[in-house]
């Protein structure tokens, strides 16, 4: 006989408390099973100063009233020194430790103030993104967790961001691709080399035609492996990008962009921060969420929910 309330909101609740890792209550207060929200992940080559890009565009959708979920691959244990320890008991404790899901580990990021939008709301969850076989200890093939926690994030967030792994598309399981690309604006001109010494080196002026094959050849070269279908691609700079050469330059690139399947969605000018600074970026998103967004972050972020 199945238990009463079994399938009611209190069981609904414990479900969602359990693939979120926050309080049902906390996470939102009025639920709706109905509700639908977007997964996405954004893609770019191996480039720690844009991995931060990404946090600041969930930033800016929940301090435009949005319900935002980062999902971070999450194995448990995995420095664990006791794993090699000469104590039998105390590596095979290490061990079954190990073996051992704790379950999803979530952090209240930030939550809009009286003064802002009232719904917006940034989570970040730690989650195994597979378990493994129980035939096979040593290969992890089942991505049950992350179907789980994406399933149930979707019912209660507005957008789900894949975080991690960023050269590797999840076609299953994403809605949405989105590129960051490293390239200084977009490129008005390419220095050809024809030899090894400094004089040899010329620069070309681009066309807005050769600029679009430029950007898509560059910064695609990562996903050599089956690329998805992008919503399109963000690009950034370190250092301010230069004037463009003639009027509509820009547009024109993005026209024909566009017609190749990605559309510009925007160009961010990533701030001046000093390394120890940069280095707490990474890892602390919370201060990431409460510090000012950088130039051009809040124009893509709307983009991107405008093709949605």
């Amino acid at each position: 006989m199945t238990k009463s309330g079994a399938g009611g909101p209190k069981a609904r609740a414990r479900k969602a408390q359990q693939a979120t890792g926050v309080r049902y209550t906390q996470v939102r207060r009025a639920a709706s099973t109905n509700h639908n929200g977007r997964t996405l992940q954004f893609l770019l080559e191996a480039k720690h100063d844009f991995g931060i890009l990404a946090v600041q565009l969930a930033a800016a959708w929940a301090r435009q009233g949005m319900r935002v979920l980062l999902v971070h691959d999450y194995e448990p244990y995995r420095s664990d020194l006791a794993l090699y320890s000469r104590r039998v008991r105390e590596r095979k404790a290490a061990e079954q430790q190990q073996r051992e899901w704790p379950g999803h580990r979530s952090t209240l990021v930030w939550r809009a103030s009286a003064g802002r939008a009232a719904d917006g709301l940034l989570v970040e969850q730690h989650t195994p993104w597979s378990a493994r076989s129980a035939d096979r200890q040593d290969a992890a093939t089942d991505s049950a967790p992350l179907r789980d926690a994406l399933q149930w994030g979707r019912r209660h967030f507005d957008a789900v961001v894949v975080m991690g792994r960023q050269t590797w598309p999840q076609r299953e399981l994403v809605d949405h691709f989105i590129v960051l690309a490293a390239s200084d604006g977009v490129p008005v001109a390419e220095t050809l080399t024809h030899g090894a010494a400094p004089e040899e080196c010329r620069e070309r002026v681009l066309t807005a035609e050769q600029s679009a094959a430029l950007l898509r050849e560059r910064h695609l070269n990562f996903l050599y492996y089956r690329p998805p279908a992008f919503l399109g691609m963000i690009t950034g700079s370190r250092r301010q990008p230069p004037a463009e050469p003639q009027p509509g330059f820009v547009r024109a690139v993005e026209a024909d962009m566009a017609a190749a399947g990605i559309p510009l969605l925007g160009h961010v000018h990533l701030g001046d921060h000093g390394l120890a600074s940069h280095l707490q970026r990474r890892h602390r998103a919370a201060l990431v969420a409460a510090s000012p967004l950088d130039p051009g972050i809040e124009d893509a972020a709307q983009a991107i929910a405008d093709r949605w």
